[in-house]
């Protein structure tokens, strides 16, 4: 297949695939969130120690990173698995040329 080919994908399983990577994106970009709030709030609240803050924010923060990378890397997956086949090409050509 060239490069300039479209690739053809299976709908419900490239929709499973998006749906599920913006998901784990949300929850990546949370767990990020919850870092940047530990880090800034870090020494504002004198019970809450600012080396915990930054420590506890960073951890979030690094398993931010890790969950998005892990993300991305499924959604590369679920993506090639929802390529058509050749022979669900075929199917999809035969049935579009019969016609409606």
């Amino acid at each position: 297949m060239s490069s300039m080919e479209k690739k053809h994908y299976h709908v419900v399983r490239k929709n499973r695939a998006d749906t599920r990577a913006l998901l784990r994106g949300l929850v990546s970009a949370y767990l990020l969130y919850l870092g940047w709030k530990l880090i800034t709030g870090a020494g504002h609240d004198p019970t809450f120690s600012p080396v915990l803050g930054y420590l506890a924010g960073g951890l979030f923060a690094a398993a931010a990173l890790a969950f998005g990378f892990y993300t991305w890397r499924q959604y590369l997956s679920d993506r090639r698995a929802a390529e058509l086949t050749p022979e669900e090409e075929e199917e999809l050509r035969r049935e579009q040329e019969e016609g409606p």
